[in-house]
C-alpha cells in the first residue's frame, strides 16, 4: 500500500540537525548597474553557493528568504528579483516572499522556523545592515541559536556602517567564516 507523503515526516523534522536561512540570494545584489549592487557581492555569492552545496550534501534544512518587490515596472524588475545562478532554491526547499525587513515578517517563514528551536541555525546571504540585522533579531526573539556566515553575506553598505551592524550582531549571535565550517558534517570548528 502506497503511503501518503502528507502523513510522512520528513528526516529533518524526526532528527536534530542544521538549517541554514538563505536570505535575498537574487540577481539585483550582483548585476554591475544595480542599486543593490556592490563588487565584492561576487566573492559573497561565491561562498554562498559553497555553504549551499555543502548543507545540500549533509541534508541540512534549507529556508529560502526573499523581497517581494511590488514595482509596477513588471519584468525588467523581475528579472532581478530571480535567484541569483548556482543559489536557485531545490523543490524540496520552501521560498518565503516577504514585504518587510526581516523574513520573519512573512508567518509562513516564521512557522517554519519554530521547528529549528533548539538547533543550529546558520545564515547567509545579502543586506547586512537591514535584512540580516533585523531577521536575526526577530529569531533571536524566536529563540534560534543563530551563527552568521560573515564571508557569505554581503554588506551592501558602507564599510563604517558594516563594521557597526557586524558589532550590534556579535552580541547576539556567533559569527564565524564558512571556510571554517568543515565539509564533514558541517561542525563549526573552532
Amino acid at each position: 500500500m502506497l503511503t501518503s507523503t502528507l502523513t510522512h515526516t520528513p528526516a529533518w523534522r524526526r532528527s536534530p540537525g542544521c538549517w541554514l536561512i538563505c536570505l535575498d540570494l537574487q540577481r539585483d545584489h550582483v548585476v554591475p548597474g544595480r542599486p543593490r549592487y556592490a563588487a565584492e557581492n561576487a566573492q559573497v555569492a561565491a561562498a554562498c553557493v559553497r555553504v549551499l552545496g555543502q548543507a545540500r550534501d549533509a541534508g541540512w534544512r534549507i529556508v529560502h528568504s526573499q523581497l517581494r518587490h511590488d514595482d509596477s515596472a513588471g519584468w525588467p524588475r523581475e528579472l532581478f528579483s530571480a535567484p541569483i545562478e548556482g543559489l536557485r532554491p531545490l523543490i524540496t526547499e520552501p521560498v518565503f516572499f516577504r514585504r518587510g525587513l526581516s523574513a520573519f515578517a512573512d508567518p509562513g517563514f516564521a512557522s517554519e522556523m519554530r521547528a529549528a528551536r533548539g538547533q543550529q541555525v546558520f545564515l547567509v546571504g545579502f543586506s547586512l545592515a537591514d535584512t540580516c540585522l533585523a531577521t536575526v533579531m526577530a529569531g533571536i526573539d524566536e529563540g534560534l541559536s543563530l551563527t552568521l556566515l560573515e564571508d557569505a553575506v554581503g554588506a551592501g553598505a558602507t564599510p563604517a556602517l558594516a563594521t557597526a551592524t557586524r558589532l550590534v550582531l556579535e552580541r547576539f549571535v556567533r559569527l564565524a567564516s564558512s571556510r571554517r565550517i568543515a565539509a564533514q558534517g558541517l561542525e563549526v570548528t573552532s
